[in-house]
């Protein structure tokens, strides 16, 4: 009966693959299951898995891709049945070897926790560059009161890393919840954590757990921004119809002028001043806005330059 089951969908990950399940089998904590899903993979992802030879391992296989939300819940009903924890890990992540560990004595010590994950580590090739999420990066704690830390991660998006998650299974069965088939990667995740903010407490570990693979090199669903831009906006409205008793009209400008402003940031100057004007339209009164403002005209003089 293992304590935790790892949940670890691939999807044509050969490239990383491996360095993923190293770190996974060298946790201080040896008592999991790994439940993996090859989802329509057409490389050489299956042999990497086989290679390690480990009966904790458990294969599944979809024969033809069926995206991450449907791979996600196929692989949490194929969890132990005793297994008390789910860790979500991804095929292109390093996992700090005590991460296990950490989660479960936290888990273990606050029955009322139902999730807790840590700090987030980018990682480019040569060093680390960025540290997320800032509110654990500088000592803080999420919000221990549902409403708040639901309000929390609609308003500013997603500051639980969804890479390095820990679910108490129990939470996640009894409230019937699920991952979303609708959405691509992220906002599956960030779709999971505002229900379960509601349900259950979630705390965070203020310490890196998990490396993130982000050399530009990499053809990742992360990196198709335009794609995400979209699901995250309808994510937004959605969940302004969907948890209407907790979201108010303030609050859900508020949340769409967020995503703006993300996407003006990582465009060009056209589509940054395109951005602005749209988040005037939102919220003229957005006190953001100045400083979106201000970054515009910074940008202009340094292209001037």
């Amino acid at each position: 009966m293992p304590k935790v089951s790892i949940v670890l969908p691939i999807y044509n990950a050969e490239s990383t693959l491996k360095r993923t399940l190293e770190s996974l089998m060298d946790q201080s904590l040896q008592d999991f299951e790994i439940v993996a899903c090859i989802d329509g993979s057409k490389d050489h992802s299956l042999n990497i898995l086989q290679s390690f030879n480990d009966e904790r391992i458990k294969i599944i296989i979809n024969e033809v891709n069926m995206g991450l939300g449907r791979t996600m819940n196929r692989l949490v009903y194929y969890c132990h049945p005793d297994s008390e924890f789910i860790a979500i890990a991804e095929q292109d992540d390093w996992y700090y070897p005590y991460r296990l560990q950490k989660q479960v004595e936290v888990m273990e010590a606050d029955e009322e926790i139902g999730l807790v994950s840590g700090i987030a580590e980018h990682y480019d090739g040569q060093k680390v560059t960025f540290r997320f999420p800032q509110i654990l990066v500088e000592g803080g704690q999420y919000p221990r009161d549902s409403q708040d830390m639901f309000l929390l991660n609609f308003r500013e998006q997603i500051k639980v890393v969804n890479t390095c998650m820990m679910i108490r299974k129990s939470v996640h069965l009894d409230n019937g919840l699920y991952f979303s088939q609708h959405y691509p990667n992220i906002p599956i995740d960030w779709q999971y954590v505002l229900r379960f903010s509601l349900l259950s407490v979630i705390h965070g570990i203020a310490e890196p757990l998990v490396l993130f693979d982000k050399r530009t090199d990499r053809d990742s669903v992360t990196t198709k921004k335009k794609k995400m831009h979209i699901a995250a906006r309808e994510l937004i409205r959605n969940a302004y119809w969907e948890f209407g008793n907790n979201i108010s009209k303030k609050d859900y400008r508020y949340a769409m002028n967020t995503q703006i402003f993300l996407e003006g940031r990582q465009s060009s100057i056209i589509t940054y001043f395109v951005r602005l004007l749209e988040a005037l339209k939102v919220n003229p009164f957005d006190i953001r806005i100045l400083k979106y403002l201000g970054n515009l005209g910074l940008r202009f003089k340094l292209r001037m330059k």
